[in-house]
């Protein structure tokens, strides 16, 4: 056995102790000492890198090097950080809840302090909350549940106003004025009026998708779908009415924001599994669980490190009276049709992925354990989802070598999903709340990573579920002044991805496909059995939230942290396949692979903290907003045993734990204003300002775990002599010998870093990538509950990093340019684009991640603007909907100058792609989008007997479109063979072409049915209402099947629903 063992590397030169002096191109730079890593993508197609430099059999990783008080002011942080932990108990609840805020004056207009008010509704299991006016007469009453509540104010001497149907909502400030005359307390006055619907105090951008929006309108109701119906979030998945499930791996992003920074809350916490930023979940929720579900979009508070996307989901409770549901919905083939239409034919379409099968079952209840004191509420789900791809069958015998299809068994994809959950309520005391929620969820997958191009039904992976999640919540009222806040959310999201052994038809094969002009016609397709790796993933998380509040009427302080921690661990393993594949072209064999996995390696999120505090402040009609937040995050890997295998008998090495990496730490400033116009309450100006923070869980750790730099895979020629199809040699013999050629990699068992990361992008302060958000805004009441506004939002990026091969420097690139085909349509049609780069001479890559600045400036910004109305009309009527359009500005015209391969469009883990992968001229190093709009409405109406009418529509920026033109050959321009044979160049410049817009209608008709106590919906939906065939991705390679439809929308299909409410 071998072990690797940590060491610690410092370099001096004329720069001083901490750096390394490296002069290339234009810039000198400075360089320290770095962490190596390695670069490879696993079967599942997820990136991966390492670090740690090594020699022989002797694995080190260099520990990032410290200057001046490095380490002293790492203990001074961490023991600032942990003392207001201990003094402070937890994390906000993100804006979890509403308040209801407002002046009590008396009929001449004087304030009146020491007034007493209460808000009472049947959502509160304490009943009522209380506050008291300040001396400027203003009171708040924060940390409402949405609902409807009744709002009274008393005061000896003066007649008692009661206020009734007062709607509270997320993330808003309901404001409830108040003019009391002189009376007697036992004599009340009902005011009666519209609830307000313009929030005068709160900067922030919150659209709420309610529980009468998700009850009524047409949809999947996953919490994607929910979102997605706000005119500014970009879901990452296109869906038609649940077809392809509930999307658990899909993202939202708005305003320019990146996918990975959206961030997941249920009742406030923050959940998620520790995959990629940390933001997911692999739940499948119930839509009956929701009473709301908040999406808010810009001026976030302290309470958050994101500037992203935040879903909050609040659960509904159980109450003093036994309420419930059933939802019952399903569709099937025979209530779909056909979206391929002529113009599709042409651009090579045949077939859409269409509906297999659509079934979905809800059931929930609940109701009190004992009044006012004890509730529950529970809910069970069974939903499957199946559906056929396009173009692809199952084989007539899945063990044949000469892959035959057959074509009346159409292969098809989807998940099947158990789901059960309960929440319980506990009014502990008059002051003190407790709140629990535990979910368990079985789900499977039997076809992962089914795929058109690449992979055959036979050689797909199952992959299981086994989730569960909680969240627990403890509020102390401790006066009408200070209320107390602590939660914990933990969770655990294992899976399994194996391959089953019905599926293993013999040792798998990967087609190549024939070369063009074949007449065989062969596609390129993986069959017979899996390829690749076994996965055993356990992914553990909690997170932590506590805050105190103290609200004074025109103030309301909150300090408060949030910290999230977890791990990956991941155990690969092929014995179901044995680690072998062959590779044929036209079914004649050329080549053999084997492979031998890691074992079981960990990657750890020692803590993602959050420590904040803020203060609202209400000076009559204008209300600021400030607040500001310390962000520490450090991830690291765990020691890590390579097995021996198979293919490698004698591999028994140990790998060194790995710390801070990163190890960051930020202050990021929150500021925002509010101002009531006219003192109304009905036209407010906003404004704010944000700096957040990349959102990651263990992605940098994964990017320098050890486990990842081993060479895990070989390959070798081999000619099958004999026709049997057998490779006739010694498999683990690395040198020619019988039908097989030399292993391609001798190092296979070995660990080789290929790309390291400089510690100024792993440690430090202010070295996070970050962004500011900028917005302004303007929000009217038309007329009682209506409302529109207009808003213009900035998002501006920082602290890039970049891909340096330090092996290369800019005189080992050619600069060459091409001709651009003559087609009318490519908009440099026949003309020459230069700038474009050829490396010259072979190297052994050392690739390293370090800050752009190094270069010279590279600037991203997206600008853009919101128009929406938002309604809450009575007599059945809702109506939503707007406009969002926005331009993006990238400029790497610095950077390319000194770094040619960042033209590449190579960005790993931590850097942001600098062009479009494959190629990208430097003349195309600033580039500008037009501004992409994108529309959105929901409606819904109820008509006479109970008929009612919704829908929804969304109208979205087609597919970016590029032409990747491949150039062969020697070009005049080059004078020499390409490095690599030859070049596939982009010849349109980034962000200047779009496909067609997306434009998708649903409809909902229903019929609501009085029964008992309760109602019955059942209802028809048209999904793609008008038959959209909209490409949601085309062919991007120039030539003749360029723009060549690959994916098109689903077609339009019927679903079938009934709800009862009781």
């Amino acid at each position: 056995m071998t072990t690797m063992s940590p060491s610690i590397g410092r370099a001096e030169d004329s720069a001083g102790p901490c750096h390394l002096r490296r002069d290339r191109g234009r810039h000198a730079r400075r360089t320290p000492r770095l962490a190596a890593t390695g670069v490879f993508l696993d079967s599942a197609g997820v990136e991966a890198y390492i670090g740690s430099p090594f020699r022989e059999k002797t694995f080190a990783y260099r520990k990032p090097l410290t200057c001046g008080g490095h380490m002293r002011n790492r203990a001074i942080v961490l023991l600032v950080a942990f003392g207001l932990i201990a003094t402070v108990p937890g994390i906000a609840f993100a804006q979890a809840q509403g308040a209801v805020a407002g002046t009590v004056r008396d009929v001449s207009g004087a304030v009146l302090p020491g007034v007493t008010i209460e808000a009472s509704s049947p959502v509160l299991i304490e009943k009522v909350r209380t506050a008291v006016s300040d001396g400027t007469g203003q009171y708040t009453i924060v940390n409402l549940p949405p609902g409807t509540y009744v709002v009274t104010f008393t005061l000896p001497g003066f007649a008692t106003v009661r206020r009734e149907a007062v709607e509270v909502s997320l993330n808003f400030t309901t404001t409830i004025n108040a003019e009391m005359r002189v009376g007697g307390l036992e004599e009340t006055i009902t005011v009666t009026g519209e609830s307000p619907i313009v929030d005068v105090q709160s900067a922030a951008l919150t659209r709420s998708v309610t529980q009468d929006i998700i009850k009524q309108m047409p949809g999947g109701g996953s919490w994607i779908q929910m979102a997605a119906s706000v005119p500014a979030v970009r879901p990452s998945v296109t869906d038609v009415g649940g077809v392809l499930g509930d999307q658990v791996g899909a993202q939202v992003q708005a305003h320019g924001s990146l996918n990975g920074d959206g961030v997941s809350l249920f009742d406030g916490l923050r959940i998620g599994n520790m995959y990629l930023s940390s933001n997911l979940t692999n739940m499948s929720l119930s839509p009956l669980l929701f009473d709301q579900v908040d999406v808010q979009l810009s001026g976030q508070s302290g309470e958050t490190g994101t500037n992203g996307v935040i879903m909050n989901a609040i659960p509904r409770s159980g109450g003093n009276t036994f309420h419930g549901s059933a939802l019952v919905s399903g569709s099937s083939p025979s209530l779909q049709g056909s979206n391929i239409n002529d113009e599709l034919i042409a651009r090579g379409a045949r077939e859409s992925t269409t509906l297999k099968k659509l079934f979905d079952i809800n059931g929930a209840i609940g109701g009190p354990i004992k009044r006012d004191k004890l509730w529950f509420y529970v809910t069970s789900r069974y939903f499957t989802n199946e559906y056929y791809l396009a173009g692809l069958f199952y084989a007539v015998d899945p063990t044949a070598i000469r892959r035959v299809e057959d074509t009346s068994r159409q292969a098809f994809g989807g998940t099947y999903t158990y789901d059960n959950n309960g929440r319980v309520t506990w009014a502990i005391n008059e002051k003190q709340k407790f709140t629990g929620w535990y979910a368990y969820q079985y789900k499977v997958d039997p076809h992962w990573l089914l795929n058109l191009t690449t992979t055959a039904p036979e050689a797909v992976r199952v992959t299981t579920w086994h989730t569960q999640l909680s969240t627990f919540k403890w509020t102390y009222t401790a006066t009408n002044r200070l209320l107390i806040e602590a939660g914990v959310a933990p969770g655990a999201s294992p899976d399994t991805i194996v391959a089953e052994p019905d599926r293993i038809n013999g040792i798998s094969i990967q087609e190549q496909g024939s070369p063009a002009g074949s007449p065989l016609g062969i596609r390129p397709l993986i069959y017979r059995a899996p390829q690749g790796f076994d996965f055993d993933d356990r992914l553990p998380s909690q997170s932590f939230a506590a805050a105190l509040s103290y609200v004074t009427g025109s103030h309301s302080a909150k300090v408060g942290m949030d910290m999230q921690r977890g791990y990956f661990w991941r155990g690969d393993n092929n014995e179901s396949t044995g680690g072998i594949w062959y590779r044929t072209r036209e079914y004649v064999p050329n080549q053999v692979t084997i492979q031998a996995p890691n074992a079981g390696w960990q990657n750890n999120l020692n803590y993602n903290l959050g420590i904040y505090a803020q203060d609202r402040w209400t000076m009559s009609r204008l209300t600021v907003n400030g607040g500001i937040r310390l962000d520490l995050q450090n991830e690291s890997t765990s020691e890590f045993r390579s097995q021996p295998h198979r293919w490698l008998p004698n591999r028994n090495d140990v790998y060194a734990e790995v710390k801070n990496v990163p190890n960051w730490k930020d202050v990021n400033p929150r500021a925002s204003v509010a101002y009531d116009l006219f003192g109304t309450g009905k036209t407010a100006i906003k404004a704010s300002a944000s700096r957040g923070v990349e959102q990651d869980s263990i992605r940098y750790a994964v990017a320098n775990n050890p486990a990842n730099t081993l060479v895990t895979t070989v390959s070798r020629v081999w000619n099958d002599v004999n026709g049997n199809f057998v490779p006739d040699c010694d498999l683990l013999n690395p040198q020619p010998n019988g039908e097989c050629l030399i292993w391609q990699d001798l190092g296979f068992g070995s660990a080789r870093p290929t790309t390291f990361y400089d510690p100024r992008v792993l440690e430090g302060w202010g070295v996070r990538p970050w962004n500011w958000e900028f917005s302004t805004s303007v929000q009217h009441e038309i007329i009682p509950r209506l409302s529109a506004s207009v808003g213009y939002f900035r998002r501006v990026y920082g602290n890039f990093n970049v891909q340096d091969n330090e092996a290369l420097s800019r005189s080992d690139f050619t600069e060459f340019s091409v001709v651009v085909p003559t087609d009318p349509r490519l908009p440099l049609s026949g003309q020459t684009l230069g700038g474009i780069y050829d490396q010259n001479r072979a190297v052994v890559n050392r690739n390293v991640v370090k800050p752009a600045s190094d270069f010279g400036k590279q600037r991203s910004h997206w600008d853009g603007v919101d128009v929406s109305i938002d309604t809450r009309l009575r007599n059945g009527m809702i109506l939503q909907g707007g406009l969002s359009t926005g331009k993006t500005m990238n400029d790497i015209c610095d950077i390319v100058d000194d770094l040619p391969e960042a033209l590449s469009g190579a960005a790993p883990t931590g850097v942001l792609p600098l062009a479009i992968a494959p190629a990208q001229s430097a003349e195309f190093c600033h580039t500008e989008t037009p501004f992409l709009t994108t529309y959105k409405a929901v409606a819904a109406y109820t008509f006479p007997y109970g008929v009612r009418v919704s829908g929804t529509f969304a109208s979205t920026p087609g597919p970016v479109i590029q032409a990747n033109q491949i150039y062969t050959g020697v070009l005049p321009s080059l004078g020499r063979p390409f490095f690599a044979g030859q070049s596939t160049v982009n010849v349109v410049k980034p962000g200047t072409m779009y496909g067609d817009r997306l434009n998708q209608v649903d409809l909902r008709f229903s019929k609501v049915l009085n029964v008992g106590t309760g109602s019955l919906d059942l209802n028809v939906d048209i999904y793609n209402a008008f038959n959209s065939s909209a490409i949601l991705t085309q062919q991007n390679t120039y030539g003749a099947t360029w723009q060549n439809a690959l994916a098109v929308i689903q077609p339009r299909f019927v679903k079938l629903s009934a709800r009862w409410d009781f």
